[in-house]
């Protein structure tokens, strides 16, 4: 199905409800939502957030891709381009036990070195670049798993094999891939105990958190997220501190996602203590301990609560830098422009969505929030602007 011809969440929730035969307030009611915002959200006046949509699948009994549309059916040639290499990481990634390789085996250091390239990529948001090198360097990561002995040798074998994964799963999530994303979370959650660290098994607990928010598992999320925290905890290092960090920041979304603001803003008040406190800036791959991220945190948590004006107050007063990294400044202002929204400001929140197209334009043409938004803009205000079509044009998207 494309995405131009269904309409968005809204268009796909309201297909499905009818389909099963649920009135409006029937299905409000099911799905635990307000009769006002699924109205709202059907009708296109309002972006389905995240939480919305988990909300809807469950209750319709679908997986949330189905209504989203992920992976999207745009058959432009820059999209087109994009994906060219998932079919590759597949196959790669079920070649675990069975490596292609021409040449000889990279060592241990030469694919550390390719895997550092790869996350330098992952953090400028090169996915289509980085999904083109995955597949040869998940090769040698298992021959040098697969000949490692016991010991430290075999850790260093499974923290390469980790770091793999961790870059596999930012493909598979930022280009909509779930059921690949939710693959490579379970492999990376196997692997990474045997690499020694237990900081690992917390950041691979991270990883699989963005699943548990993509279904709406929030109660789930918040419990297995916490136990790694703890883990964390118990280091009593400074890069435990890090990670500890970034849990916390993961805990706040999970508690604004279930309606628990005091909750949220607790943990952000964590973080931004422990950050405060000093820690390195980037100990583990997905790890951003600095203020910047918890600055963004603290404009997203109103944002998943459906307050804009909030979130647009706080975005005002926060700073922020370039060690926030491309993926967490363009989701930001994904967020902003889902808040100004909320706000009424149809403007700013195209303007916000230019910005994050400036920073990664790669995460935001496939990104639900940026599609929701835009359906959004158009229904507000049906004038026809250069800006507006020239964007969702760009995105695969026909208003």
């Amino acid at each position: 199905m494309s995405d131009g011809d269904a309409g968005g969440i809204g268009a796909r929730v309201a297909t499905l409800r009818k389909l099963q035969g649920l009135k409006q307030h029937q299905f409000a009611t099911k799905a635990h939502l307000s009769i006002s915002l699924v109205k709202k959200v059907e009708s296109g006046h309002a972006p389905a957030s995240p939480a919305f949509a988990a909300a809807s699948a469950r209750a319709l009994g679908v997986e949330v891709s189905a209504l989203t549309g992920q992976p999207y059916d745009d058959t432009t040639a820059d999209a087109a381009a994009d994906h060219a290499a998932i079919p590759e990481l597949r196959r790669a990634l079920d070649s675990h036990d069975a490596p292609e390789i021409d040449g000889p085996i990279l060592s241990a250091a030469e694919l550390r070195a390719q895997l550092d390239d790869g996350e330098s990529l992952r953090r400028r948001s090169r996915y289509s670049d980085l999904a083109a090198r995955l597949p040869e360097l998940l090769y040698h990561a298992y021959a040098i798993t697969a000949e490692a002995a016991q010991g430290a040798e075999l850790e260093t074998a499974s923290a390469l094999l980790d770091d793999g994964y961790a870059l596999a799963h930012a493909v598979a999530y930022n280009f909509g891939y779930i059921d690949l994303a939710a693959l490579v979370a379970d492999r990376g959650e196997m692997v990474a105990p045997l690499s020694g660290d237990p900081l690992r098994v917390s950041v691979a607990t991270f990883r699989r958190s963005h699943l548990q928010l993509h279904r709406g598992d929030y109660d789930l999320g918040a419990r297995v997220v916490g136990n790694a925290l703890d883990v964390a905890l118990e280091e009593r290092s400074p890069e435990g501190f890090a990670v500890a960090s970034q849990l916390h920041l993961r805990q706040a979304i999970f508690a604004a996602r279930a309606g628990h603001a005091d909750d949220a803003d607790a943990h952000i008040n964590e973080a931004r203590s422990i950050v405060n406190r000093g820690v390195p800036a980037s100990p583990y791959f997905e790890v951003r301990a600095n203020q910047s991220n918890v600055d963004i945190h603290s404009v997203a948590v109103p944002v998943e609560m459906s307050d804009g004006t909030t979130a647009v107050a706080r975005a005002e007063s926060i700073h922020l830098d370039d060690d926030a990294g491309a993926w967490r400044l363009s989701h930001h202002y994904i967020d902003l422009s889902r808040a100004w929204m909320l706000h009424g400001d149809r403007d700013n929140a195209l303007k916000s969505l230019l910005k994050a197209r400036e920073i990664s334009p790669q995460q935001t043409r496939y990104h639900p929030t940026v599609r929701e938004t835009l359906y959004a803009i158009a229904s507000a205000d049906r004038r026809s602007t250069d800006s507006l079509t020239g964007f969702a044009r760009w995105a695969g998207l026909h208003l």
